[in-house]
């Protein structure tokens, strides 16, 4: 079959346009270094009773030129707490730490993966959801027969009352009446929690997750981690539990950083084998954190260095989030609660009194917890 000359072009011209047309807005930003996925999330402090302020934004992309290129997003949230997002869920989790307001709820907002445009929120609400420090998203595959694996997802929440809660599959709960919110109430005991953060744990395993707590030993001047390791055990090999005493879900190992106080909040970035967290007006940096946090017993531990010193901006560093892809990942984020900045610094500068690659003001709101989602590879 042949086809004309005038043919060809008009295919070719269909062709081009099918190719823009499934573009991604993503693919190729407008200004800086192409990029995949590189969404940083900032959850701001800021509420009004009228529920007019916009506190929750998303940078997209924040590894180029410019932080500006944003959605925002009036969050249902009483004053934005910690937030997170996770590709499984197609969601950002964002909880109140009690700052400003009474909330008890964390509020469930959708995503397109695709465009990163947020959708409705939903809220799930618990009367424990006071003063939310930490959130994290555990995904459990059992392999089914041969037809592949079933998926159990639990949202987990630390709250400064000692306790940690998990939600069984939180993309289907929220709003009025449907399934109970809480799968799981597990007791920290003496541990008032400022952080959480889930481990990769055995590298042979997927599953098994290594919940770690941060806390402030204010007493000995020292800031410190439990690492608990039965996390899979309590949430998958004993459903029928509700409620779990701090006898049966205890530390395996407690580490101390001597020194150092007012621990805030941390990133884990396992691919780059780095670990950091924000105190006072410093943020510490630890190398291989897995082998960090292994082991039993209680041990001291140093940071490998220190970000710190008036080029860095730092007043009260808050937030913290490392980009942890293997080939593109540049950069690690901070944002200053009382300066109102988000600060992007090289993650080659390695200690010292630094100065920020970039820095951004977002009005008069004030940065809380960030999040960042970095993604080499998808699966749109």
């Amino acid at each position: 079959m042949k086809f004309s000359f005038q043919t060809c072009v008009i295919v070719l011209f269909a062709s081009l346009i099918g190719v823009a047309s499934c573009k991604k807005l993503d693919d190729e930003p407008e200004k800086g270094l192409p990029t995949l996925i590189s969404r940083l999330y900032i959850s701001f402090w800021d509420y009004r009773t009228n529920n007019s302020i916009q506190n929750l934004m998303i940078v997209d992309p924040a590894d180029t030129n410019t932080l500006d290129n944003t959605f925002q997003y009036l969050s249902p949230s009483r004053g934005g707490g910690p937030v997170i997002f996770d590709p499984n869920a197609t969601s950002v989790f964002q909880a109140s730490e009690g700052g400003v307001a009474q909330d008890t709820f964390i509020q469930r907002v959708p995503l397109d993966d695709i465009y990163g445009k947020p959708g409705e929120a939903s809220q799930l609400g618990f009367r424990g959801f006071r003063n939310v420090r930490g959130l994290a998203y555990y995904t459990y595959a059992q392999q089914n027969g041969t037809g592949g694996s079933a998926v159990t997802n639990f949202l987990l929440a630390a709250t400064s009352g000692k306790m940690l809660y998990a939600i069984s599959r939180p993309e289907g709960k929220g709003g009025a009446g449907g399934s109970k919110i809480i799968d799981k109430q597990i007791s920290l005991g003496d541990i008032e929690p400022v952080s959480l953060t889930l481990l990769q744990g055995n590298p042979a395993d997927k599953n098994e997750k290594w919940v770690l707590i941060g806390f402030n030993d204010e007493t000995k001047n020292r800031i410190g981690f439990a690492v608990y390791k039965g996390l899979k055990e309590e949430l998958i090999d004993r459903p029928g539990d509700t409620i779990i005493n701090k006898d049966r879900f205890e530390p395996a190992l407690t580490v101390y950083v001597e020194g150092k106080t007012d621990l805030r909040a941390v990133s884990y970035a396992p691919n780059k084998k780095l670990f950091a967290i924000t105190a006072g007006r410093e943020v510490l940096f630890f190398k291989n954190p897995d082998a960090l946090f292994s082991g039993s017993g209680n041990k001291p531990i140093a940071p490998d260095y220190v970000v710190a010193g008036t080029k860095t901006g730092f007043d009260r560093p808050q937030g913290i989030a490392i980009d942890d892809r293997v080939e593109n990942g540049k950069f690690f984020y901070v944002s200053d609660y009382n300066t109102k900045k988000i600060l992007r610094f090289n993650l080659t500068d390695q200690g010292g009194d630094i100065v920020p690659e970039l820095t951004k003001e977002y009005g008069t709101l004030t940065p809380n917890y960030i999040f960042l989602d970095a993604r080499e590879r998808t699966d749109f």
